[in-house]
């Protein structure tokens, strides 16, 4: 039969196992899986695999029982292993049972290959489940990859998931049971037009074949062209990333030199690869803008899926976006008592004291009365520095004029009085309090500085 031998020769180019190897064959008892089943069973002995067939039932209708126990027998009769999986009707939701019913397979056989040791789990979809797939796809739009549809492998459960008819039509599948006299069982949901799937299968897609008898080939043609195009793209394009990309970082200034089109594409493959996916070309070409903006060399860009995208000067970089929160509530704000030591970093400390320090030297600051207790934060948008001149300057000035990192901009902290004005920047820049004529009589002299930290706990 051709469609045996063509069977054979695919798996040969394709090595998607070897013989004698333990693979997992999901079946479902329709004609695809049981199909693909005989199969396997009539490959030669030097290229068969050994099978552990995987069944789930569902619950989903009466005809499951039915459908369990000729799996059960027929396995037992050819003496293949056999496991079955239950999907209780109380675990059934309300909404979504299809893609429900979907992860408890996968999940079920998951498991049963970690159990068994095998690296392999063969399924039955074929040429029109791909077809459909594209379809699908079109029609919803996303990105340009995936109208490759399905793959003929992918990773799976620390193996692969591989699909070994997918060059093989339904029909021919059909024939080949027929001629085979294979028993199969139908399942009439797969006939229901509330199902999307459904819909291409038994409406859009014979609705395009009058059109021309050959539509599906002539899609499947296309998807393999597409497929290469983006095999040769993904190589080019991961080639380029390797130069432009340290450590998790893109180099803004490397990629702004590159034409548009590639630093699109450039950008939109780094953020798939760590994660930020289905971006709009819109967006795209916003993000392109906006991290060449040179009025705006640090910010935060809020992304989709808890993302941030942390733009600083010539390089950027993700950050989960709660976990930035989460560093700024757990930022130190501390009413400061001479002596003791508050962490500004995991090395130094913030120190205030009115008696010398031996291991360091610290600042003389001279303080009113009023200006105590002095505050330990950080910083906020409207916190200002006095100058000496009389006028002032915005903090967030100074950390953008000393060209301050905008993840350590967000943990810088300030000391400032009882009265809320900035007295230091930390590290950075003092204000200037003008003194009265006897500050040194009505005045608090007070050491402020940074010191090494020795492990202390603060109160």
């Amino acid at each position: 039969m051709t469609i045996q031998t063509d069977f054979k020769r695919h798996l040969q180019e394709g090595r998607f196992f070897t013989s004698n190897e333990l693979v997992v064959v999901a079946v479902s008892t329709g004609v695809d899986s049981m199909t693909l089943l005989d199969l396997l069973q009539s490959l030669p002995k030097e290229q068969r695999p050994r099978l552990l067939v995987a069944h789930v039932n569902h619950e989903l209708r009466d005809q499951s029982k039915l459908e369990e126990q000729f799996i059960r027998n027929y396995c037992q009769k050819r003496g293949l292993r056999l496991a079955v999986a239950h999907w209780p009707r109380r675990q059934h939701p309300a909404t979504g049972i299809e893609e429900a019913g979907r992860q408890f397979r996968y999940a079920f056989f998951a498991r049963l290959m970690k159990k068994n040791g095998s690296k392999v789990l063969l399924t039955a979809h074929h040429a029109d489940d791909l077809a459909e797939t594209i379809m699908m796809k079109l029609t919803r739009g996303g990105q340009l990859a995936q109208l490759v549809g399905i793959a003929d492998r992918r990773p799976f459960a620390g193996g692969q998931l591989v699909r070994p008819l997918l060059p093989f039509r339904k029909q021919e599948l059909y024939d080949y049971a027929t001629s085979r006299q294979l028993t199969w069982f139908e399942d009439a949901t797969n006939r229901k037009l509330t199902v999307s799937r459904n819909r291409f299968r038994h409406q859009i897609i014979p609705a395009l074949e009058k059109e021309n008898p050959h539509f599906v080939d002539h899609l499947l043609d296309y998807r393999e062209q597409l497929a290469d195009l983006l095999a040769w793209r993904d190589q080019a394009v991961g080639n380029q990333l390797a130069k432009i990309s340290v450590a998790g970082r893109l180099n803004l200034a490397t990629l702004r030199s590159l034409p548009a089109v590639r630093q699109s594409i450039l950008l939109r493959t780094w953020l798939e690869r760590a994660g930020v996916r289905d971006l709009k070309s819109k967006q795209i070409r916003q993000l392109i803008g906006a991290l060449a903006n040179p009025h705006q060399p640090q910010r935060r860009l809020e992304l989709p899926g808890n993302w941030s995208l942390v733009h600083d000067y010539d390089w950027c970089w993700l950050e989960k976006a709660d976990k930035m929160r989460g560093q700024s509530q757990k930022a130190p704000a501390h009413v400061v008592k001479l002596g003791q030591r508050y962490p500004i970093d995991d090395q130094s400390n913030l120190v205030v004291t009115d008696e010398p320090l031996s291991e360091t030297h610290l600042l003389p600051m001279w303080l009113a009365p009023t200006q105590l207790p002095l505050l330990l934060r950080p910083w906020r948008p409207g916190d200002q520095l006095l100058l000496k001149s009389g006028g002032h300057q915005a903090v967030r000035r100074v950390l953008i004029d000393q060209k301050v990192p905008l993840a350590q901009r967000e943990r810088q902290l300030v000391l400032v009085d009882s009265q809320g004005t900035v007295v230091w920047l930390v590290g950075r820049k003092w204000s200037w309090f003008t003194r009265p004529a006897d500050y040194k009589r009505t005045w608090r002299r007070l050491l402020i500085g940074i010191v090494k930290r020795r492990g202390e706990k603060h109160e």
